[in-house]
């Protein structure tokens, strides 16, 4: 027996009474499977829960789980730490270390969470434009494992993109969940990157600026609330496990007084949109080279960990986020040193500086390129520390008596290479404020980091985030202009019950059903849900690289591509072109909004040529509607849409065999999604819509010619 027993009947009665329903209750439920127990909660909880009142009660929901996990991944990176580098590090574990724990996540990212390989943001990003924000269930709990033991093991990187991409999947998680659209779901993946942000960094603020400016791509009332919800509820969740301590608190507050700093600031930001675009080519530069490896895949992200501890060697800081390192020779806590001023003083400060921030520069780019599960956040504000560190002792040189101070150059530092890289100076600033807990740096930070973003922006207009996107033909966000492809939905013009393969057919089974077809790919269901989709090329594929007698012996569901990009019914049909050209591919699946496992037809690139046409037809008749509605206001007519009923006379008439009353214009005929301009011998049909003007005292009947009863309004279709 399986289920809850209530502990009480909720319409009161007698104690008989109450156990004769426990009764019928357990009897109900009995044998309740948990998948079904899920469902029907939420169907009871749905009527409860409707609109904004859903989404703020999901939002909340997504803050809570992704403050947990957010203090469970900060958790699991120090006890990895301690357990891979013990009490007293040598030089053989600074190298050994990365290479083996990038080996572990090389496993982990290929067989397990291929989701948590590389930047989290960037993966939330493809997801959101290629899937509509769904995740698998596995990658919160295998993305926490995954970063965990990449940055414990001390791979260079972030936490951010990994609890971006936890945050991003439990929203997508509550979102499958209660069966929310595509759009509330896009709106749930940012509120959890914003919950992760600002409970990885007790930033909210900052959180809820980041999923605005990277994951949203522009304010949208729509989902501030959630947003705002989400980051605030995931910041105080985190607060209450691991505390309220301000991560990196310098030891002294700032000031800003010599305006003469302004210039020297000035150049901080034109030294960091240097080393933004730094991160954006040679991230990219290290994914190319690795690629090109045809070894294992795990062998990658362990040659590049092993690269990583050579590093290590000569600079051990560059090991993990830039803060409570394991016990090495170096600084323990760099970031937090460079903010106090800590490094020294004079050009030896300046050498050392730089040569941290290149050192870091470099480890980041072998994580990041391998594939391994970091982000990219810290290392950009560790070098932006850095430069600015830098160039705060080349300003406390030349101004010696202003009392420069290059710790607070290191915090404009720190803001303005994320503005670069990123793209995104309102986010950088607010972090800025909300790492440190100094508000007196506003004006720099506001110099440097708009600067450095402007001069990264006018030689690349793409960041760290986008660029891989714009490679691989991915448009990120909707376009600020409605397009008429927007429009059409996808159900208006797909394929109804398509043609299938079944993930238990033979190779020689699945031939013969392209030639019968004459298809180029089919959906592939097993046990009635969509498993993939194969084309020719992957039969072809098969006998090339399995041989003409091992290929024999495959099924369809051993070769297939599995988890195609898909879209829903709903869905406007630009989203289905964009999808299509993004991987160039002539079909998508299209299936049901609320189970993407269900298939409900098939869209071919021969389609979009009819959502097209259906497109063009509905601008034109917008635009006939809006010039006709101009001409009534100026004629003293009305102009006037009537679907033609079964009933009326008009029904297999021609239009000049109807008797219409006097000034009476048709103006067009829809029919099937066609325009037809009506003439003479144009013969009326159940279901046109026509459209006419006609003088303010005939308007009645004429809707009663059309529709066949005096009372017509029901058939006025607008």
């Amino acid at each position: 027996m399986s289920g809850v027993v209530p502990s009480s009947c909720p319409d009161g009665g007698d104690r008989h009474t109450a156990t004769v329903r426990q009764f019928n209750w357990i009897r109900a439920h009995e044998g309740e499977a948990a998948g079904d127990r899920v469902r029907r909660l939420r169907r009871e909880a749905l009527p409860y829960l409707q609109g904004e009142t859903l989404m703020i009660s999901l939002a909340m929901g997504v803050g809570l789980l992704t403050g947990v996990l957010a203090a469970a991944l900060i958790g699991g990176i120090a006890l990895v730490q301690r357990l891979a580098f013990g009490t007293q590090v040598s030089w053989l574990l600074v190298l050994l270390v990365p290479t083996v724990g990038a080996l572990v996540v090389g496993v982990l990212v290929t067989y397990v969470v291929p989701e948590s390989s590389g930047s989290g943001v960037i993966r939330v990003m493809t997801t959101i434009a290629l899937h509509g924000g769904r995740f698998r269930s596995r990658v919160p709990v295998g993305g926490i494992a995954a970063s965990s033991i990449a940055l414990g093991t001390g791979a260079s990187g972030g936490r951010e993109g990994p609890i971006v991409l936890i945050g991003g999947s439990v929203g997508s998680l509550l979102g499958r969940l209660f069966a929310v659209g595509e759009e509330r779901m896009r709106t749930l993946v940012a509120a959890g990157a914003a919950a992760g942000i600002g409970a990885s960094f007790n930033a909210p603020i900052g959180g809820m600026l980041f999923a605005i400016e990277l994951i949203i791509g522009r304010l949208r009332t729509s989902v501030l609330q959630a947003v705002v919800v989400a980051s605030v509820v995931g910041s105080v969740t985190a607060r209450e496990i691991i505390g309220p301590e301000i991560i990196y608190e310098p030891a002294t507050l700032y000031t800003f007084g010599d305006f003469r700093e302004l210039g020297l600031y000035a150049v901080l930001g034109l030294a960091a949109a240097v080393f933004g675009l730094a991160f954006l080519y040679g991230a990219d530069l290290s994914e190319r080279l690795f690629a090109r490896l045809r070894i294992w895949r795990p062998l990658k992200l362990a040659l590049g960990g092993f690269g990583v501890g050579l590093v290590a060697l000569a600079v051990p800081e560059v090991l993990g986020t830039g803060d409570s390192l394991p016990p090495i020779d170096g600084l323990r806590d760099p970031i937090k040193t460079m903010l106090d001023g800590g490094i020294g003083s004079g050009y030896a400060a300046v050498g050392l500086l730089l040569l941290l921030a290149l050192a870091k520069l470099v480890a980041t780019c072998l994580s990041i390129g391998s594939g391994n599960a970091v982000g990219n956040f810290a290392p950009t504000i560790f070098c932006g520390a850095a430069v600015g560190g830098a160039v705060g002792h080349v300003a406390a040189v030349l101004l010696p008596n202003a009392g420069v101070q290059p710790g607070a150059f290191a915090l404009v530092g720190m803001a303005a290479v994320f503005a670069a890289a990123a793209r995104a100076p309102l986010t950088a600033i607010v972090i800025a404020f909300e790492l440190t807990g100094d508000y007196e740096l506003v004006l720099p930070l506001m110099l440097a980091a708009g600067l450095a973003t402007f001069i990264a922006d006018r030689v690349q207009t793409e960041s760290v985030y986008t660029w891989p996107l714009a490679k691989r033909g991915i448009v990120y966000g909707d376009p600020e202009d409605v397009d008429i492809m927007q429009t059409v939905r996808v159900g208006e013009v797909m394929t109804v019950d398509p043609d299938v393969l079944t993930a238990g057919m033979s190779m020689d089974e699945a031939r013969e059903e392209f030639r019968r077809t004459g298809h180029h790919g089919f959906p592939v269901l097993e046990h009635g849900k969509l498993l993939g989709v194969c084309t020719l090329s992957d039969l072809a594929r098969a006998d090339i690289t399995s041989g003409a007698v091992a290929a024999a012996a495959l099924k369809v569901g051993d070769i297939c591509t599995r988890q195609p990009l898909t879209v829903t019914e709903v869905d406007p049909v630009y989203r289905a072109l964009r999808r299509m050209a993004t991987v160039d591919v002539g079909r998508l699946p299209v299936v049901a909004t609320h189970d993407h496992q269900q298939l409900v037809g098939l869209i071919r690139r021969s389609d979009l040529v009819t959502a097209y046409r259906k497109a063009v037809t509905k601008s034109l008749a917008s635009q006939q509607r809006d010039e006709l509605r101009r001409l009534r206001d100026l004629a003293g007519t009305d102009f006037i849409e009537v679907r033609v009923m079964e009933n009326a006379d008009v029904v297999g008439r021609p239009v000049r065999a109807v008797s219409w009353p006097p000034h009476t214009l048709l103006t067009s005929i829809h029919r099937d999604g066609d325009l037809i301009t009506p003439e003479g011998d144009t013969e009326l049909r159940v279901g046109d819509t026509v459209s006419a003007i006609v003088h303010d005292g005939h308007v009645a009947e004429v809707r009663e010619l059309l529709t066949g009863r005096p009372d017509s309004d029901a058939g006025e279709d607008s």
